[in-house]
């Protein structure tokens, strides 16, 4: 083997390990997470920091890494071709396009791209600076590609998609969970953040019959015993009717009124007049609607009405906040799990206001769109097509759903248990 030859062989060796870095650092910038790098960069890591630059500019980073591989692998071919022309004049082109493609193939493609994608924060970083002066060097062929790809743009419009969705979101966070990047508090309080805006107001509402209210005609005993049966610090005062609610009183205004009832010092003619306004809105609108519009009226609580003006049932600034960090317990509340894991996977005991959407979630059970209810004992409800009766069971997508407390024609218990494909 002569001098040409072995320089054919080092450049040969050089072009792979180009192709290779190139192969690598695309795979390495479209996998890392750009959380990370700005996590990294805001510590201090310089690296980091650039390699963010580059990922914020993807075009011109893939169109540099595409030139340059593809500048690396016709290299190889054709010192490749020279290198087998030359010891095999009537076999070399084959044997070359042969040996070429295998070598590019798992050195230069597969190997690298494996690597990258378990390491992809570290080659990144690693490749940041190089690639910032490919950049450079490619900068005009980078510029036409930019043109080409808008003159493709103007003649094929394509409609510009959000670069995250939130189902994608949603499945990071799940995967940063299984990885055990964040913990299962964590994990839950992100997960009700990004699904906050889609909750409706109709599936947190306290119903119509746990609303405890009062006539505006009612004696101050009468008030004072309504307020000692709820759990809120305000009660709604109806007249007449619980649908025809005409405002909230305060239990704080209420105690103060007869503090100065009884000393005789009334600023007000009545209690009545002491009643605050109520909003009264419909059970499809948003909760993060609600909450908003709350904190801008300084508000805490509002009537859930339906489509005829009748009382569905009332919900309070304290149900929003519960959606995002879950039960927030004071020191008068009786502490009660809505759901109790009797055997991970198999039986459950729920609650019948639990969350009908949340049992899903947990069970990997897919909501039918059909379904009315929001809440467990609505579904049983719905299921059976009947009130249940304590005892009553329906099997629902390998689950049975048994009714284990009924009061008052209200399901108030239901134990789900995991049932095999020979029960069904």
């Amino acid at each position: 083997m002569d001098s040409s030859q072995i320089s054919s062989l080092i450049l040969f060796v050089i072009f792979v390990l180009m192709s290779a870095f190139f192969a690598a650092s695309e795979t390495a910038f479209t996998s890392v997470s750009e959380v990370k790098l700005k996590t990294e960069a805001k510590n201090g890591n310089k690296k980091a920091e650039k390699s963010l630059q580059l990922k914020q500019d993807y075009n011109a980073l893939l169109t540099a890494i595409l030139i340059g591989n593809n500048i690396a692998n016709i290299a190889c071919s054709a010192i490749a071709t020279l290198f087998f022309v030359r010891l095999m004049p009537d076999y070399g082109a084959m044997v070359s396009t042969i040996v070429t493609t295998i070598l590019l193939l798992f050195l230069a493609e597969v190997t690298p791209k494996l690597i990258a994608k378990l390491l992809s924060k570290q080659i990144a970083m690693f490749g940041a600076s190089i690639l910032s002066v490919v950049i450079v060097l490619f900068k005009p062929l980078i510029w036409l590609a930019t043109l080409w790809q808008d003159m493709i743009n103007r003649l094929v419009p394509i409609e510009k998609v959000n670069s995250i969705s939130e189902a994608e979101l949603l499945s990071f966070v799940d995967e940063a969970r299984s990885e055990g990047s964040i913990e299962a508090e964590e994990h839950s309080l992100v997960k009700a953040a990004i699904e906050f805006d889609d909750v409706e107001v109709g599936t947190i509402l306290t119903p119509r019959v746990d609303v405890n209210g009062v006539d505006i005609d009612a004696t101050d005993e009468e008030m004072e015993e309504a307020f000692e049966k709820t759990s809120h610090s305000r009660l709604i005062v109806y007249e007449e009717s619980i649908d025809h609610t005409v405002g909230i009183l305060h239990q704080k205004d209420f105690h103060r009124y007869q503090r100065a009832k009884a000393k005789g010092k009334l600023r007000v003619p009545s209690i009545v007049h002491l009643i605050s306004e109520v909003d009264f809105v419909p059970p499809v609108m948003k909760v993060f609607d609600l909450l908003q519009m709350m904190q801008r009226k300084k508000r805490h609580m509002a009537v859930v009405v339906d489509e005829h003006g009748g009382m569905l049932g009332i919900v309070t600034m304290e149900d929003t906040l519960e959606e995002l960090v879950g039960e927030i317990w004071d020191e008068t509340d009786i502490i009660e799990d809505e759901i109790t894991i009797v055997e991970e996977g198999r039986l459950y005991q729920v609650k019948g206001t639990y969350s009908l959407h949340k049992l899903c979630e947990l069970l990997g059970i897919i909501p039918s769109d059909d379904w009315i209810s929001s809440t467990v004992s609505g579904f049983m409800i719905e299921q059976l097509e009947r009130v249940p009766e304590e005892g009553d069971t329906f099997i629902y997508d390998h689950y049975a759903f048994k009714a284990t407390g009924v009061k008052q024609r209200r399901v108030n218990k239901v134990q789900v248990k995991r049932v095999h494909s020979t029960e069904v």
